[in-house]
């Protein structure tokens, strides 16, 4: 008996001596495979930080992701706006791109350096290799997003007449023509090479260029989609917009490789941002060279993650948590994805929260760490989450509080998806400008803090009509936005409901300040539709003589005074109220200028809740306007 139990011992050595190095090959070969597809798959996290501490911040927040794959964080910030790109008296057209980065901007070649302010690129070279040094120091790699081809100075094209490209700004929102180079000539393709080889020598750490093109300062010649339509010069006529996408790659390619690095480049992402036909587009994307990308595919797909500080902007803090646990599925863990990562506003105006990106990039975490939870139905995970944020006690009421925001944001994209703040609320001024039934009798110095940032080429549309933007007239239905106005508000009460001792982070009591703000700045637009509603009816009337009424009673008068009356009021309290929220900590959920120099069409003043003030006090002190043309009670 004891010689069998020997045998049967010593059997299991020599199995364990056998087949242990092999289990243990496979364990290693296990863990390199997964190795080795973290390290194809990349993060590349968008933003258009330019205070070093915020980018520190940042980065400190990504690093969670080194274990999951390359983590990549956009570099390419203006140390400061483009001044020197918008002339004299102004050209709105100008402000969406004063922000804009591209190579030239940064490390411009010889011969177009004499046309760009040298103190200008010296400070976004500074600000970019600092940058470079704090991903260097946390073993990250660098990003570079550009609007390429850019226009260019009109120096350059007096001084360079053959290079001059296609018109690429937009006619109906522009004073002045823009035009970027062709990109057909052999000396433009060796500027862009030397450009990116300037750049990529100074900032190795640099693995991902994406740019886009076609929109805000950036075009190629004679291609279909742009503003102007398609035009250029005539000796590239005849070549398509794929071969002179391909040229353009092949020239960033060239610097690349002359730079001795290794380099991705996108001309898109899974949101979007480049403009071309379907046909244009099809013919990119069989003509891309090695480690080039457009569309997203099975060979090298790409996915998109990040927060809603797009439709949200001006205000930031917001987070529609069971969204985002939604868009996790999108992730694979057992593929090698890109995944594009976006914490920035439309123009590079601003940027979400800390306290946002850094609880985003922790459910990501989440998503790779917690293997087995992954399996959980997606409101089990926020159900879950919700329990680490607020404890059992007040876990149902916050869970309950996001599937109401989810419904509510859900509901906006059926019913006024084009009702973006940034255009609305900051580009038309509504968040500012005072809702009155007669602009035309607000004085230059009444109109003097809110005009000129109204997105316009024309002073008359900007002053008359509120509803135009940017030449065109948005219309949305104020009743929709009503309904969702009571929906996010609900959430706010119920955010604010919560012991805030028992929360364990600041972002629930943000998240309910923001929602206030941004329910306010939603107010706004309803109102304003409504108050141009009446004006379009009564445009006849309220663009005639001053009268007086008949000596006739009435008991309502004219019935669309009372209505703008009822309107006017809800907009004076709104601007009240947002005034309040504002000077009781609303300032740190709303993106503003840092002094009055910065303040444009796509960024509000230092001075915001100043300026409500005089907004509050011009209504006031144009209230009766409108009974000097419409007839009012006399009971």
């Amino acid at each position: 008996m004891n010689s069998m139990k020997k045998s049967g011992m010593y059997l299991i050595v020599i199995m364990l001596l056998v087949f242990l190095p092999l289990w243990n090959q496979d364990l290693a070969q296990a863990a390199q495979s997964d190795k080795q597809k973290e390290q194809k798959r990349t993060f590349i996290i968008d933003n258009s930080l330019s205070d070093l501490d915020e980018f520190r911040d940042l980065v400190k927040a990504a690093r969670r992701l080194k274990d999951y794959g390359r983590v990549q964080i956009n570099i390419s910030t203006l140390a400061d706006k483009s001044f020197h790109e918008i002339p004299t008296g102004g050209n709105p057209w100008n402000e969406y791109a004063s922000n804009n980065p591209a190579l030239y901007k940064f490390f411009p070649d010889p011969r177009i350096a004499p046309f760009v302010p040298a103190d200008f690129v010296l400070k976004n070279r500074e600000l970019l290799q600092e940058k470079a040094k704090i991903l260097r120091d946390n073993g990250m790699e660098g990003a570079f997003f550009a609007n390429e081809p850019a226009f260019l100075p009109a120096a350059f094209f007096e001084a360079y007449p053959h290079l001059r490209g296609p018109r690429v700004d937009h006619p109906r929102r522009s004073t002045n023509p823009c035009f970027s180079p062709c990109m057909s000539t052999r000396e433009m393709q060796e500027m862009y090479t030397v450009m990116m080889a300037g750049l990529l020598k100074n900032a190795p750490e640099i693995r991902t260029y994406f740019f886009k093109t076609n929109d805000a300062g950036s075009g190629n010649c004679w291609s279909d989609w742009l503003y102007t339509g398609p035009n250029g010069p005539a000796h590239c006529r005849g070549e398509s917009t794929g071969q002179r996408i391909e040229d353009l790659f092949r020239a960033m390619k060239s610097g690349a490789e002359e730079a001795g690095c290794d380099l991705d480049i996108y001309l898109s992402h899974p949101q979007g941002s480049s403009n071309f036909s379907d046909e244009e587009r099809a013919e990119i994307q069989n003509r891309l060279p090695e480690n080039c990308y457009f569309k997203s595919t099975p060979e090298h797909e790409t996915v998109s993650f990040g927060s809603d500080i797009g439709f949200l902007y001006p205000v930031r803090g917001i987070c529609d948590v069971l969204s985002s646990l939604d868009d996790l599925k999108r992730i694979d863990r057992q593929k090698q994805q890109t995944i594009f990562i976006n914490f920035s506003s439309f123009y590079d105006r601003g940027d979400e929260s800390l306290a946002v990106e850094d609880f985003l990039l922790g459910l990501l975490e989440d998503h790779f760490r917690k293997y087995a939870a992954n399996d959980e139905p997606v409101r089990q995970k926020l159900l879950n989450y919700c329990k680490d944020i607020a404890g059992d006690k007040y876990a149902d009421s916050l869970y309950s509080a996001f599937v109401v925001l989810e419904e509510a944001f859900q509901y906006r994209r059926d019913n006024f998806g084009n009702v973006y703040s940034i255009y609305w609320n900051v580009s038309s001024r509504m968040i500012s400008r005072p809702l009155v039934a007669v602009p035309q009798r607000l004085s230059p110095e009444e109109e003097s803090y809110f005009l000129p940032y109204i997105f316009n080429v024309s002073t008359e549309e900007a002053r008359n009509d509120y509803l135009d933007f940017h030449g065109g007239r948005w219309t949305t239905s104020p009743e929709a936005i009503r309904f969702y106005i009571e929906k996010v508000t609900g959430v706010s009460i119920k955010l604010e409901s919560l012991d805030q001792e028992a929360l364990k982070s600041d972002l629930i009591p943000k998240m309910a300040l923001a929602l206030r703000v941004h329910a306010s700045l939603l107010r706004s637009c309803a109102n304003f539709t409504v108050a141009q509603q009446i004006r379009d009816t009564n445009s006849v009337k309220l663009n005639g003589a001053i009268q007086r009424p008949d000596k006739e009673a009435t008991w309502t008068g004219d019935p669309d005074l009372l209505k703008f009356n009822a309107t006017m009021r809800d907009e004076l309290d709104n601007t009240a109220e947002l005034a309040e929220l504002l000077k009781k900590g609303g300032l740190s959920v709303l993106c503003h200028a840092k002094d009055k120099l910065h303040e444009d069409c796509f960024l509000l003043g230092p001075d915001i809740i100043g300026q409500l003030q005089k907004k509050y006090n011009i209504m006031i002190n144009h209230w009766r306007d409108i009974e000097e043309y419409m007839t009012s009670p006399f009971k």
